[in-house]
């Protein structure tokens, strides 16, 4: 066996030492604890995590590296969970609007991608590979923020300022809980702008019978995003009323 295969081999061995930490602590990890657990070195497991993060494997954030989309995908953790179970779902979605579709949770602060279908036109909506953006500045976030009480809100982000992605970004907390009581009164959540300039979504919340929160939100380029809105949510509301339906084992 060459040096480089035997090294080839050794870099996989790693990688996949760190995958199974992460996957058996979903709850997220730190990169201590992960070189803590495999033995590995701190800078050896950053840069492991940082070609993970890439492959959207893993999905590091103020909560720690937790697994990513991609992984889940794969089927790596245990049982089928509700990113399985809603992919057909989230794939109809997909066709019927062409554009970058997500299916996310709250973790803390941030939102927690589960499973997600890109765009297939020239001019799209596509992820930045290791960027974090609050919930408060995604529509999918704010779908999920919506689903929580004022006072909890208030204990995730505090009473003051928020930080600001773009000049769009929500500024305080309390225009915050104005726009997901309108949300709550809508259902429908968007990120015009606010977590990146192009961008632009419309998220909706999935309730679920179970203690996880769901939401699912369409991204589009900002130059679509008025022309698109209207078609854009009458799909989100098919998509979450089937999403319902098979979470709740109707069919």
């Amino acid at each position: 066996m060459s040096v480089r295969t035997s090294h080839g081999i050794q870099v996989i061995s790693r990688a996949a030492a760190v995958l199974r930490e992460v996957a058996d602590h979903p709850d997220g990890r730190s990169l201590g604890q992960l070189a803590a657990a495999t033995g590995l070195p701190r800078s050896t497991v950053q840069r492991i995590v940082d070609a993970l993060e890439i492959e959207h494997l893993v999905q590091a954030g103020a909560g720690g590296v937790r697994p990513g989309w991609g992984l889940r995908r794969l089927g790596e953790l245990a049982g089928p969970g509700a990113a399985s179970e809603l992919r057909p779902e989230l794939y109809r979605l997909f066709e019927a609007t062409r554009e970058t579709v997500d299916l996310a949770t709250l973790s803390g602060t941030e939102v927690l991608f589960m499973d997600r279908f890109l765009s297939d036109q020239r001019i799209r909506a596509v992820p930045v590979v290791g960027a974090h953006y609050p919930a408060y500045s995604m529509a999918n976030g704010k779908a999920l923020l919506a689903q929580l009480s004022n006072e909890e809100v208030r204990a995730l982000f505090g009473t003051g300022a928020l930080k600001r992605e773009t000049t769009n970004t929500l500024s305080s907390v309390g225009d915050l809980i104005r726009q997901l009581d309108e949300i709550r009164a809508s259902a429908f959540a968007y990120d015009r702008e606010e977590h990146a300039m192009g961008m632009c979504a419309v998220g909706l919340s999935i309730p679920s019978p179970g203690t996880v929160r769901l939401a699912v939100s369409v991204v589009m380029p900002a130059a679509r995003f008025d022309e698109r809105r209207v078609t854009v949510e009458k799909a989100l509301s098919e998509c979450a009323a089937a999403c319902r339906a098979r979470l709740s084992g109707v069919r």
